[in-house]
């Protein structure tokens, strides 16, 4: 296990492909990061302003595909591999939204000193709102 890795999570949600004002809602935070097998598991907590306790994320990847899982007020399971489109859902305190995702893009770069990860994704919410995505992780030592 490497311990004490810097956690850097980037993400942009458009209502459109054109749209070009997007302000990226970006998370930096501590977290624990192995492999096993050419599987990383990189652990990390969240924290929302109106939440008393972290939420517990737990980001399972290789170099083809992707799965979150957030524990807590907030829980979430998603998976991203690219060409395939999945049911998902985000439940929080206020309540819960079903979606699915569709990964358009996913690439996975080991470095010498961590973890790179970008993500290009279609959200649809109940077949009544889709959000394009883009999701940038990355890990360093």
């Amino acid at each position: 296990m490497i311990n004490n890795v810097m956690v850097k999570v980037v993400g942009e949600q458009k209502s459109n492909r054109d749209e070009s004002a997007v302000e990226p809602i970006e998370l930096v935070t501590n977290g624990n990061l192995h492999e096993k097998n050419g599987i990383f598991y990189l652990k990390y907590d969240e924290y929302y302003e109106d939440l008393d306790k972290p939420v517990k994320n737990l980001l399972k990847f290789d170099a083809d595909s992707l799965s979150l899982t957030k524990k807590g007020d907030v829980s979430s399971e998603m998976s991203f591999k690219v060409g395939e489109t999945v049911d998902a859902y985000y439940s929080t305190p206020a309540g819960f939204i079903p979606m699915s995702i569709l990964t358009e893009g996913y690439q996975m770069e080991k470095t010498d000193t961590g973890v790179n990860i970008a993500i290009v994704y279609i959200m649809d919410y109940g077949n009544d709102c889709l959000s394009f995505n883009v999701l940038r992780i990355s890990v360093e030592q």
